[in-house]
């Protein structure tokens, strides 16, 4: 499951498409990862990356919300809060016992996520920011 960037994928804000490829690099590198076979540890670390990654992109999408008033900031925040706790579950049961979440499938989670909010949630913010831009 190779993800692809692609126009359709494009806010047209650079720095947040930038951060998007980031993500969808780094989903792509964990998929390729875990083809591969590698150590439990590694996996863990790469979900801790991709956690940590994404709470940044999101308190910078969340200021521009701020910022620019977006009526839809408590539904997208809530999206992205959900993520992160979904992600931070999913690490906190692999700390107990790696075998209560198989690895198998989490990188296709990861990258249906990634482009569904990107696509859905992320798109109505960039048309808000364009019809208001910040000073």
């Amino acid at each position: 499951m190779k993800l692809e960037w692609s126009e359709r994928l494009e806010t047209g804000h650079g720095l947040v498409d930038h951060q998007h490829r980031a993500l969808l690099d780094a989903i792509n590198d964990f998929d390729d990862a875990l083809q591969a076979g590698v150590a439990p540890a590694r996996i863990d670390e790469m979900l801790a990356f991709l956690e940590r990654y994404a709470r940044e992109h999101f308190h910078m999408e969340e200021f521009l919300m701020l910022r620019s008033y977006f009526p839809g900031m408590e539904l997208h925040k809530d999206q992205h809060d959900r993520l992160v706790q979904r992600v931070t579950y999913i690490r906190d049961l692999r700390a107990q016992d790696p075998r209560l979440v198989p690895p198998e499938g989490l990188a296709a989670f990861l990258g249906d996520w990634l482009l569904n909010h990107i696509l859905q949630w992320d798109m109505a913010l960039f048309a808000h920011l364009r019809e208001h831009p910040l000073d």
